[in-house]
């Protein structure tokens, strides 16, 4: 994020249970239950007169998993004399820990027990086994994320969770929004991806990062944690950066000190929000050194117990400790180009070239946020992207649409969130098998189109690249599907139905059915 985005701008004693679900059964002496990859969260009280309560008094733990495998974690410092562990579990069955919080001067072990059973959560992203430049989900539920960012500051309200843009207009005063309903309405158009990090438009999570000590912000924790629980809550996966503008020692490490401090946010960060992030990205838009990225990328690997995939901006998919591109894309194209440009993009970004995803993490405009053809190039876009294998998260800025800048961002508004809650109902459980082939499309000058197949699904998109106004009929496209199954044209900008019917099996030539713009085929089996 450049600057432009700137301005737009529990308990009575340790000993005592805490968690952050079923604390009514425990109170009742049964074991907590925690849904499996929710969060556990244990609270502790600790008395000590350390000057930094940060690094001087140090939280950690041992879990033991129902197979036997143990997991070491860390704690953290979450103000007054509280402290708290964290931990998302993947096994059902009983679990057991042991806690040792101590300072200089004193130290307390602790010991207990929780029962993990199912939950809704299918698990954290990881990459797919079928297609090295697509996600799924741990229990293999294919992923195919649509996500956003947004400003976290206090420039707008005195509180950067109740200052976000909401659906203004041209002409008028910027209109905002608390965090509730802003994520209500954009999980029910379909996004599900949100990528947050401190001092990028949005609050920090540190005061100082130095040899000397690193302090942390209080404020800016619990901000987070309520930012992060509030996602989760609302079915968004988090990207999670851990460095905005403020990288230290970005020229590069002089010494092992400077290395440590480094680290120890990392583990901070880890140990606070790592139960609920799904993405790592090191920085934004900071080209650092190799060696930083690399000695960063690979101790946070060591301290995570997720194996969360890492980024960092500016993408260097090109070094092994890095797991994916994130590249950032801000244009204004002619709409009429939209799905070509965003294919040749996409196709061509450097991630691919070393066989890892791409997510362009910032993507938006150029000059102005919103035009009266914004909202179809975003579709476009969007639905390109999918067909590309490549994943899209919008920066964006909706109070108003009267944002000018060089990089604007982007207006999501009612329209666009239509369009988005399309393309989510067409991509939900889409065959994580299918992969991208050519389709051969004619009867109109100027039309596109882009596949995918895969034993269970045959997806088609064709655009109409000579007029977004005329109607396109007397269209045939050859598709290919591997097994017979029904043939649903869909019209992306409304999600109505145009035309259903069964096909066979194999190589035939399929009837368009007119179209203004754009239009989808999907033939699943049934």
């Amino acid at each position: 994020m450049t600057p432009r985005a700137r301005k737009f701008l529990s308990l009575v004693a340790l000993g005592c249970a805490g968690v952050g679900v079923g604390a009514a059964l425990a109170a009742q002496g049964a074991l907590p239950r925690v849904p499996r990859y929710g969060v556990f969260e244990q609270t502790f009280r600790f008395s000590s007169h350390a000057t930094d309560p940060w690094e001087q008094v140090r939280l950690t733990a041992t879990l033991r998993a129902p197979d036997g495998r143990r997991v070491a974690i860390g704690g953290f410092y979450a103000g007054g004399t509280t402290w708290k562990l964290r931990f998302a579990p993947s096994q059902l069955g009983r679990w057991s820990w042991t806690a040792r919080i101590a300072d200089r001067a004193h130290g307390v072990t602790q010991r207990g027990s929780f029962q993990v059973v199912r939950g809704p959560s299918s698990g954290f992203v990881e990459r797919s086994p079928f297609d090295r430049f697509r996600w799924t989900f741990s229990n293999g539920r294919p992923y195919d994320p649509i996500g956003l960012q947004d400003c976290t500051v206090t420039v707008y309200t005195d509180n950067p969770l109740t200052g976000l843009g909401f659906d203004g207009g041209p002409g008028t005063p910027p209109r905002w929004t608390s965090l509730e309903p802003y994520l209500a309405t954009f999980a029910a158009a379909g996004f599900d991806l949100f990528r947050w990090g401190p001092d990028n438009c949005s609050f920090g999570l540190f005061d100082r990062i130095d040899p000397s000590g690193n302090v942390y912000s209080l404020q800016g924790g619990t901000y987070a944690d309520q930012l992060a629980t509030a996602l989760r809550r609302h079915g968004f996966r988090i990207e999670f950066v851990l460095f905005g503008s403020r990288v230290p020692f970005a020229s590069g490490f002089q010494d092992a000190a400077q290395l440590a401090a480094v680290e120890r946010y990392v583990r901070y960060v880890v140990d606070r929000f790592g139960a609920y992030v799904d993405f790592w990205e090191l920085t934004n838009e900071v080209r650092e050194p190799t060696a930083w990225i690399t000695s960063v990328a690979r101790y946070l690997r060591s301290v995570d117990p997720y194996h969360h995939p890492i980024g960092t901006s500016w993408s260097r998919p090109d070094l092994p400790a890095v797991d994916f591109g994130s590249d950032h894309w801000y244009q204004t194209e002619p709409d009429l180009d939209a799905d070509a440009i965003a294919w040749q993009r996409l196709r061509n970004e450097p991630a691919r070239r070393y066989g890892k995803p791409t997510l362009v993490d910032e993507q938006g405009n150029a000059g102005h946020n919103w035009d009266p053809t914004s909202g179809v190039r975003m579709r476009l876009r969007t639905w390109t992207a999918f067909f590309a294998e490549a994943t899209i998260v919008f920066w964006n800025t909706s109070a108003t649409k009267d944002y000018l800048a060089e990089a604007a961002n982007i207006y999501l508004g009612p329209e666009e969130r239509g369009y988005i809650r399309v393309l989510s109902r067409y991509t939900s459980g889409f065959d994580p098998k299918a992969r991208v082939v050519t389709a051969s499309v004619s009867g109109a000058t100027g039309l596109r189109a882009y596949a995918l197949r895969g034993p269970a699904a045959y997806g088609l998109y064709v655009v109409d690249g000579a007029s977004h106004s005329a109607q396109v009929s007397g269209a045939r496209v050859v598709v290919d599907p591997a097994h017979s199954g029904r043939a649903t044209w869909t019209d992306p900008a409304t999600g109505r139905a145009l035309f259903s019917v069964r096909v066979p099996a194999g190589r035939q030539t399929l009837r368009v059915p007119r179209f203004t713009t754009d239009v989808a085929l999907k033939i699943v089996g049934g």
